[in-house]
């Protein structure tokens, strides 16, 4: 890129803030002349600690992906930043990220007092309806050029400010009238079915409101900067990589804010733009402007850039920014909120060449309903909803770990220190250390009143791996489990000790996203394959065959190596419920996993067939980790025809095991607002199949204390029946990865942590492998498995509509007469 003349700091200020926090060291600050930049801020935290020295630690991070998502939203007004960002996060992947994810927000609150209504589970539709009064709606019946002097005289009076804006507002009222045809990379075409007025209407309506933002960004210096800033100030503080998604106006705000950007080390390796107006000439002759140059690229520090469009927006009216920029792919698509309304965010987010991106750039670890984190939700939420400068009472959880090699107190005395550096290099001396900026020192726990800044920089400072100084940050406790402790919860390593009940002969289908068949789990120790018989994939048409099922999702393989497989990792030993079972692999849900019924049943008769031609049972169960919603008004509960195809299995001999699902937790809409509930009745289909071991979660370690998730789906049955059948072992379950990354052949680089119901089936599905390789008369009576499964639980002493049974013990269920 060409050398642009940026704003931000002088050398000679950069010079100062070095030699400020050199001289925290040597010599107490008292209060610095100059505050200092976020950048200096953080390297003066992270001073007082010595980071690890482990290149393949560093390494095998940055290579497991992004760890963090940045959005910048597009124009018009907006709910509350914490709602905006819940229903990004929620398109995109179903659930609050919490920290995983944040949101640079910068919504002119003096041209839009009142935030927008909305909640998590109501979209970013960015149609400009509540940016729009009754009586500016009421002027968009006028004629074209009527409406648009008057909108535009509203903002400026400068000509060439005028004429610049007229064109733009032309690109849409045009593109409102035009006849859509096919697109040359085979989008469907598709004509708004909608009468003509309706179609300006929405055309205009959302001109209005991209011009009113239009005018501040390349016209109104102040309300640029403020724009460029929310970028910037959620960047700076790191705890990247960072995937940065950007919509309509806001996808010039980040391509802005991205190219003025020089902060060292921050890394974005994707770049994602949606709904965006960057192909306008009009538009791309004022960034140059802006930045000074001749032509436009791709932002440096963006390694990959994508660019997802519908054909119907007004706003994204140049859709090719491959011609203009460099590094830059095009993905059309139907916005799935088209025809009323093409523009919305959330109908972007759910588009698949923007799910695939995401999912094959992210570390999955991270972006789990239960997963590692360091700010807790609620923090995070309030954190999003705060001004630069609000204060928040915040509980730091300091770090405890066996191989600690600094004392609490030490750890404890640090953090504090990073706090007061923290208001030192804000300006806040010690003669301000009143109440708003008092900091408690506690036994395993620093209390004091943060700033979102102060907050970020600490959380990815001091939280990091290799730092190990502060655990979790609350809003006013969580120690990592792994699947060799979980094999304990089940009492299922104390019987391969005692009766080596290590499911050997006993043959089991997974059907899920595919496998990873060469991953160690699976292999000997001479490097061939142990556990996996024969993989399909369901999703291609035609007659099913043997033949690669490779595991764009990681969902199946994380599934598969908690049933089978094992391999050691220096001291540790990872092992299956049933480490000598054998696994068919069905591969019944694509790279985004998603799947259809005719899949799941494709691969449930190619399961019948094979025993019914066999003439004895060749695979003794089935482990069906996913599920979805039902309709009742079509057919009975447990009757829907996959229902009906598993029951058929079961009837066959073949024990099936179903995960509950994840619908255990909601939010409810009230007038006095969202309210967070657990809810019953939230078993889906298949889990409401009666011929089946149907299984929720519980917290790994300690299911006694913690009970049952909160995400595990609840019973009863729509129709009163008792479910789950028994609970498992679902919460940061570590197991293989689909892609293992690093050449150190780490447990962090060959294994990965998930949580769902998705995880506890399989522990059950090990568990009955495992039991039929001693007690092999039990073989094709699912029915006396199951009772003796559910007769051998120990009693959580929890609802049976959560914990079912209990929690499964294989001792005992062996022992048992």
């Amino acid at each position: 890129m060409a050398t642009t003349k940026k704003a931000g700091r002088s050398k000679s200020r950069i010079r100062k803030e070095a030699s400020l926090i050199g001289g925290m060291e040597e010599k107490p600050v008292k209060k610095p002349a100059l505050p200092l930049s976020t950048y200096h801020l953080k390297k003066a935290v992270e001073k007082g600690f010595s980071k690890s020295t482990d290149e393949s630690v560093k390494a095998s991070t940055e290579a497991q992906g992004a760890r963090r998502i940045l959005y910048v939203h597009g124009i018009g007004n907006k709910p509350v930043a914490s709602i905006l960002k819940c229903q990004w996060d929620s398109a995109l992947f179903g659930f609050d990220l919490g920290d995983r994810s944040r949101l640079a927000y910068w919504v002119n609150r003096e041209r839009y007092p009142v935030p927008e209504a909305g909640n998590c589970s109501s979209g970013d539709l960015s149609d400009g309806m509540d940016s729009t009064s009754p009586k500016e709606i009421s002027a968009l019946d006028v004629d074209q050029a009527s409406w648009l002097d008057q909108e535009i005289s509203s903002l400026t009076t400068d000509r060439q400010e005028m004429a610049l804006l007229r064109k733009l507002a032309s690109h849409a009222a045009l593109d409102s009238f035009a006849e859509k045809t096919p697109s040359a990379r085979g989008v469907e075409a598709k004509v708004l079915p909608l009468p003509a007025p309706v179609r300006r209407w929405i055309t205009r309506r959302l001109t209005k409101a991209f011009l009113k933002d239009v005018h501040d960004l390349f016209f109104v210096p102040e309300r640029r900067e403020a724009m460029l800033e929310s970028v910037r100030k959620r960047i700076e503080v790191d705890g990247g990589p960072f995937i940065v998604i950007s919509h309509s106006q806001g996808s010039m705000v980040a391509y802005l804010a991205l190219s003025m950007l020089d902060i060292p080390n921050i890394r974005v390796p994707l770049f994602i733009t949606i709904g965006s107006p960057l192909g306008l000439t009009e538009v791309r002759d004022q960034l140059k402007k802006i930045l000074g140059v001749r032509k436009l690229t791709a932002p440096a520090i963006a390694e990959n850039w994508i660019n997802v469009a519908d054909r119907l927006d007004p706003v994204a009216l140049d859709a090719n920014l491959a011609g203009d920029y460099d590094k830059v792919e095009d993905f059309p698509v139907i916005n799935p909120d088209s025809p009323r309304h093409p523009h919305s965010a959330t109908g972007y987010l759910r588009t698949e060449p923007l799910q695939l991106a995401v999912r094959n750039a992210i570390d999955v670890a991270l972006f789990q309903q239960v997963g590692s984190f360091v700010i807790a939700r609620d923090m995070a939420r309030s954190l999003e909803n705060a001004t630069a400068e609000q204060r928040h009472e915040v509980l730091i959880e300091l770090a405890e770990l066996r191989d600690q090699q600094q004392p609490l107190d030490e750890i404890r005395r640090k953090v504090i220190d990073s706090i007061q550096a923290l208001r030192l290099g804000r300006g806040i001396g010690e003669a301000d250390h009143d109440d708003e900026y008092a900091v408690e020192a506690l036994e395993r726990f620093v209390s004091a009143r943060l700033t979102r800044e102060e907050t970020e920089i600490l959380a990815v400072s001091l939280g990091d791996p290799s730092t190990r100084a502060i655990k979790r940050i609350w809003k006013n406790g969580q120690k990592k489990a792994l699947i060799e402790k979980s094999i304990s919860t089940l009492q299922i390593r104390p019987a391969h000790n005692a009766y080596h009940s290590y499911g050997e002969c006993i043959h089991w289908a997974v059907l899920d996203s595919g496998i990873f068949e060469m991953h160690p789990h699976f292999l000997d120790d001479q490097g061939k394959q142990r556990n996996i018989v024969a993989t399909y994939d369901c999703t291609k048409t035609g007659p099913l065959k043997e033949g690669p099922a490779n595991d764009g999702h990681g969902h199946g393989t994380h599934v598969a190596g908690i049933i089978a497989g094992k391999h050691t990792v220096g001291n540790r030993s990872l092992v299956g419920m049933a480490p000598e079972s054998r696994l068919h692999i069905y591969k019944v849900l694509d790279d985004i996993g998603q799947g259809k019924d005719s899949w799941i049943i494709k691969a449930l008769d190619h399961i019948f067939h094979t025993n019914e031609q066999a003439g004895r049972l060749v695979i003794h169960g089935v482990n069906l980790s996913l599920g979805g919603p039902f309709d009742p008004s079509a057919y009975a509960c447990g009757h829907s025809p996959l229902c009906r195809e598993l029951r058929r299995l079961w009837r066959q001999g073949v024990l099936v095991v179903i995960a509950a699902g994840n619908e255990g937790y909601s939010l409810l809409e009230t007038e006095e607002g969202e309210i967070q509930a657990n809810m019953p009745l939230t078993i889906g289909d298949p889990a409401n199949l009666e011929e089946a071991v149907v299984v929720g979660s519980v917290h790994k370690e300690s299911p006694h204390i913690y009970g049952g998730s909160y995400f595990s789906s609840r019973g009863p049955t729509a129709d009163g029946r008792q479910k789950p059948d028994v609970v498992a072992p679902g919460e940061r379950i570590l197991s293989c990865r689909n892609k293992p990354v690093g050449r150190k052949q780490t447990v962090d680089e060959l294994y990965v942590e998930m949580s769902g119901t998705s995880m506890a089936a399989p522990h059950v599905s090990g568990h009955l492998a495992a039991f039929l390789s001693i007690h092999g008369e039990f073989i094709g009576y699912p029915d006396k498995v199951k009772d003796k499964l559910l007769e051998s639980c120990t009693d959580l002493k929890r609802e049976r509509a959560q914990q079912g049974a209990g929690l499964p013990n294989l001792v005992k269920m062996l022992v048992s007469n």
